[in-house]
C-alpha cells in the first residue's frame, strides 16, 4: 500500500486523522436526539407532578367544606 499524501504531510493508509465517519455522526446524532427527548419527558413529569399537587389541595378543600 501507498502513503498518502496531505499537503506537505504523509500518512500511512487507514490512519485516524480526526474526521468522523457516516456512522460515527450518526450515533452522535441519535444519542443527542434521545438525550433532548429524555429531557422533554422529565420536564412533562415535573409539570404533571406540579398539576396533581394543587388538583390534591383542592380535593381536600372540597372534602373539608363537604364535612362541615
Amino acid at each position: 500500500m501507498g502513503w498518502l499524501t496531505v499537503g506537505k504531510q504523509f500518512i500511512k493508509p487507514f490512519t485516524k486523522t480526526g474526521g468522523k465517519s457516516v456512522g460515527e455522526w450518526k450515533l452522535s446524532a441519535a444519542k443527542a436526539k434521545l438525550k433532548m427527548a429524555k429531557e422533554n419527558l422529565a420536564q412533562t413529569f415535573k409539570k404533571t407532578d406540579e398539576s396533581l399537587k394543587k388538583f390534591g389541595k383542592t380535593v381536600k378543600k372540597q372534602k373539608k367544606i363537604l364535612e362541615d
